[in-house]
């Protein structure tokens, strides 16, 4: 639309008159100060209304200090939550971003093409870094970013199945919020959830799902509830494998330390860490008792410079440590399938899990709330015919699922690249989105 300039209209005004009945009035002359201010005015207005103000903190990030308020027992300001994006800006920030913008190698930091991640672990759950630091790093390159690009950066915390994290770095942003003007940040969590398979081994599969948008004042209850159920699964698996094999000393603490669990905040899929733990403490202990060694010493030997991955019995024995005799034994097996989820009357029972429908509650009228697929094509390949049970997952969410963590490197590198693309298509529907699952200390400043 074209429009007419102030002085324009001004000029037209002063050469028209203006009658009152059949009497002329005196024109009106505007000093060319009146011009300057008045063509001022309708700039700014024009402006504005082309650029329209955001919001300093919008409702999300409100009901978040209210909550903050509350246990800190003092009056936290809104407005130093301000680079709290809430679900429609984060869509709007996320529909704009390209894969490449995700991906942390020297060369994108270098760049400042590294513009988001919206997948990151501290030590609250399997990471390395602590929150502070993290945040710190993030700052520190959010500003050189800016300063280059003119764009902030676009964040995510999503430790497994913990929120205190996510709390921790909601009080440190509320104490110097200037600190974080040029980031933006959106509190979430990596939730897991058993459900059927149908092409494995096991009548049933765990898969993960990230839940952006959450408010963790009201879900760590929840998450409490779900680590005191996995405690105490592990200590029945380890009192009834105790009581059948006593022969063989297991350890709390030694199963914490080699396979790199926090007893803080026990993961996912603990019955097959107990079973690898136990199955190959056991088979040492054998090995050990047959030459005449000392279990434990031999133990330690074979087992301190392996990845927690090769920590099983079926590794030690293809690299001819142990007796090709030496096998699992099913009283340990028998002890993890009673604890691991499993079909009763077609229905998941999940002793230390929630079930999908138990997400998909937890989550429903939570309208800031949106579920990604953490690693949708592990959970696709569960099933016969992918694409359809991909899709139906989505479907059965009420609408929860709006968004897949499809840019990871790692989530595909061991995919069929084929595979990659029939799930691709099936999940169009959805907003890609990605993150690096960092696990290392230094998260940018290795790059700076």
């Amino acid at each position: 639309m074209k429009v007419m300039s102030v002085q324009n209209g001004v000029r037209n005004n002063n050469i028209s008159p203006c009658f009152s009945g059949n009497r002329e009035e005196k024109t009106k002359i505007i000093s060319p100060f009146e011009v300057i201010v008045l063509g001022a005015f309708s700039a700014v207005c024009i402006h504005k209304a082309l650029h329209p103000a955001s919001k300093v903190f919008n409702e999300y990030a409100k009901n978040l200090a209210s909550e903050l308020s509350k246990i800190k027992k003092q009056k936290i300001n809104p407005y130093s939550l301000s680079c709290i994006m809430d679900k429609q800006e984060f869509f709007h920030r996320t529909l704009r971003l390209s894969p490449r913008k995700y991906i942390n190698t020297p060369e994108n930091i270098e760049t400042y093409a590294f513009q988001a991640d919206l997948y990151m672990k501290t030590k609250y759950s399997d990471g390395k870094v602590s929150v502070a630091n993290l945040l710190d790093q993030i700052s520190e390159y959010s500003n050189k970013l800016f300063k280059r690009t003119g764009k902030k950066f676009v964040f995510a915390i999503t430790d497994q199945d913990s929120v205190k994290s996510v709390k921790e770095a909601i009080e440190i942003i509320a104490k110097n919020p200037k600190k974080f003007r040029n980031v933006r940040f959106i509190p979430a969590v990596e939730l897991s959830c058993a459900h059927p398979a149908q092409t494995t081994k096991n009548p049933c599969e765990v898969s993960n799902l990230i839940a952006y948008g959450i408010n963790p004042y009201k879900i760590d209850k929840y998450l409490d509830a779900l680590q005191q159920k996995r405690n105490s699964v592990l200590n029945n698996m380890f009192e009834e494998i105790q009581k059948q094999l006593p022969l063989t000393k297991f350890n709390k603490e030694e199963f914490f330390k080699n396979y790199g669990i926090n007893k803080d905040c026990l993961p996912p899929n603990l019955h097959w860490a107990v079973n690898n733990y136990a199955q190959t403490k056991h088979a040492v202990t054998i090995q050990a008792a047959r030459h005449k060694q000392d279990a434990a010493k031999l133990y330690e030997n074979l087992i301190m410079d392996l990845d927690a991955k090769n920590k099983n019995i079926w590794y030690l024995k293809n690299k001819n440590v142990l007796d090709n005799d030496i096998d699992e034994t099913e009283i340990i097996s028998n002890v993890r399938k009673k604890y691991e989820p499993h079909l009763q009357n077609n229905k998941v029972t999940a002793p230390d899990e929630s079930s999908f429908e138990d997400l998909v509650n937890l989550f429903n009228g939570e309208a800031e709330v949106s579920l990604a697929f953490a690693n949708p094509y592990l959970t696709a390949s569960y099933f016969n015919q992918p694409e359809k049970s991909i899709k139906a997952f989505a479907n059965n969410s009420k609408d929860l699922i709006q968004l897949t963590l499809s840019y990871n490197k790692g989530f595909t590198e061991v995919q069929d690249p084929k595979f990659v693309e029939k799930i691709d298509k099936a999940l169009l529907s959805l907003i890609n989105i990605g993150g690096t699952d960092n696990k290392l200390t230094n998260y940018i400043e290795v790059y700076l």
